[in-house]
């Protein structure tokens, strides 16, 4: 076992032991290294000042195989054992800017500069993407979409976003070919072949290399946190609520970065990214793969995975109404199965017993005569907590769609946990009768009123939803 998390920084070898592992990224990178181009602002992973770029060579089967744009402020240095880390410090070769740092200052894109680096880093990860795939053009949209993650109070997006717009692809050369050379991949590769184990009196950490290892020091360790990308846990951290001291991490185990779909099952273990989900399904299910581009940042879905989404037990989480209604599987020690319907049992609180281990989750594609939609309220369009969402999955007996055969409906913020609608999927495929459903509907659930909306509201958004799926998909005359 290793006692120094290895990583590179900016072309640089880092080994860190359990001194500044336990560290948030931002901190280290400022007080260690004495990076300040990197800011931290929110805490939160929210406004994106934060924002470095990170490569994991070693995640396995995804076609993502470049640097990405993560929260610094958020993520636990010992999380990134293994990667290749660039910060907006190094981006500037000698005299000359990369094409994101000149067009911001052609576009006086900053003003008092405090979110200008996290900008420049989301813009600098869109250049990657598109030098990746060739392509020498961005469009509005694109450069919209690449900078949810951040905000600024000062200069309003328009310069910004012509900055984005203005970049040069073919002045552009590749983060990845300047800083990722053959030798790092080959030391990064050898250390991933190796688990970790640190401690000290105030950090410990355990990332083992088999699901074994892992649940042997978990029943050793009950008091150990799991941890994915610590995006949740981070906040909480640095809110000051709970101090994250001894940490069990998964990320050395290789299964746990498959994905595959096999006759129409979708299987992803416990590493899988949302980013990485999403260029999964794009294809075979676009519902979801669209539902996703609305659920939290660039940022955090680079980093954070699709399981902590479902092992966090939030009841407003995003992921879990979809997969209620996919009819999901939780993967369980890589030996067991419990169906995602009976794995909520209360707020935060799960079916996972002690000693116990997420390993990844499955659930079946969308059959031919079914509809599948997602639907999501929230006060801002992106990158915001979901008011509540709706998922429903209808599957017809015929094209006519008169009659159901199979449909499920699952909702987040509704209840203490996501929500399955079982007595109005019940009702609907014996007696397809929309008006008499709603009633049913509205006596599944008895919402609470809070900061984002008021339980009547919450009443009004579902069955609004729910009547507008029936109108979309068939089945209103």
């Amino acid at each position: 076992m290793r006692n120094k998390i290895i990583f590179y920084l900016n072309g640089k070898r880092q080994e860190v032991g359990s001194d500044h592992a336990g560290m948030m990224l931002a901190d280290y990178l400022r007080y260690e290294k004495n990076l300040t181009g990197t800011k931290i602002v929110c805490s939160e992973g929210d406004c994106g000042a934060c924002s470095v770029l990170r490569f994991f060579p070693n995640a396995q089967g995804t076609d993502i195989q470049n640097y990405q744009p993560i929260n610094s402020c958020i993520t636990v240095v010992a999380n990134l054992d293994g990667s290749s880390l660039v910060t907006v410090d190094a981006l500037k070769e000698k005299t000359e800017l990369h094409v994101a740092q000149k067009a911001m200052v052609q576009c006086h894109g900053s003003q008092c500069g405090f979110c200008t680096p996290g900008f420049v880093i989301a813009l600098t990860g869109l250049v990657e993407e598109k030098l990746a795939k060739q392509e020498t053009s961005i469009n509005p949209q694109e450069a919209k979409n690449c900078m949810t993650g951040n905000l600024c109070r000062c200069t309003g997006y328009k310069p910004i976003l012509d900055a984005a717009l203005t970049m040069d692809l073919k002045e552009a050369e590749s983060v990845k070919a300047r800083f990722f050379s053959e030798h790092q991949s080959e030391v990064l590769n050898e250390a991933f072949k190796t688990g970790v184990a640190l401690e000290s009196d105030d950090f410990s950490y355990s990332a083992p290399k088999t699901i074994k290892a892992a649940l042997d020091y978990l029943a050793a360790n009950p008091d150990a946190r799991i941890v994915g990308a610590t995006t949740d846990l981070g906040v909480v951290h640095n809110k000051r609520k709970i101090t994250l001291t001894k940490l069990l991490s998964l990320h050395l185990i290789p299964e746990l970065y498959e994905m595959k779909i096999k006759d129409s099952t979708v299987t992803i273990g416990a590493r899988v990214t949302l980013t990485e989900f999403r260029h999964l399904i794009k294809d075979k299910c676009p519902e979801l793969a669209n539902y996703l581009d609305v659920f939290a940042s660039p940022q955090i879905k680079n980093i954070a995975t699709v399981v902590g989404n479902i092992a966090n037990a939030s009841p407003i989480g995003d992921t879990p109404p979809a997969l209620l209604a996919l009819d999901a599987t939780v993967l369980i020690n890589g030996s067991s199965e419990v169906p995602l319907s009976k794995f909520f049992l209360g707020y935060r609180k799960t079916a996972l017993a002690a000693g116990e281990i997420i390993t990844g989750i499955k659930f079946n594609l969308p059959k031919e005569h079914s509809d599948f939609r997602l639907y999501k309220n929230a006060n801002r369009k992106d990158l915001d907590i979901s008011a509540i969402n709706l998922a429903i999955h209808v599957e017809w007996n015929n094209d006519n769609k008169e009659t159901i055969k199979e449909i499920t409906i699952a909702s987040g913020g509704v209840a203490a946990t996501p929500l399955r609608f079982i007595r109005t999927e019940d009702f609907l495929k014996k007696n397809f009768d929309i008006e008499a459903a709603v009633k049913i509907l509205h006596s599944e659930f008895k919402p609470l009123s809070d900061v984002r909306a008021s339980a009547a509201y919450r009443h009004i958004l579902i069955e609004n939803f729910f009547r507008r799926f029936f109108v979309e998909c068939g089945g209103v005359k």
